[in-house]
């Protein structure tokens, strides 16, 4: 598992920790899916597949 502490940035932002993109193989350009799930009280972010978008 890889864990990162983030700061939200002044716009709502944030930063993809370097771990993770590189873990993931996530480049400038690439979608991820965020998903709360409200009985988790959880934010999942998901490398998005383009090929059938």
């Amino acid at each position: 598992m890889v864990e990162e502490i983030v700061k939200v940035s002044r716009n709502y932002q944030i930063t993809i920790p370097a771990k993770v993109r590189q873990k993931f193989q996530i480049k400038e350009g690439d979608l991820v899916k965020i998903t709360f799930e409200e009985g988790k009280n959880e934010v999942t972010i998901k490398v998005f597949d383009t090929k059938g978008f």
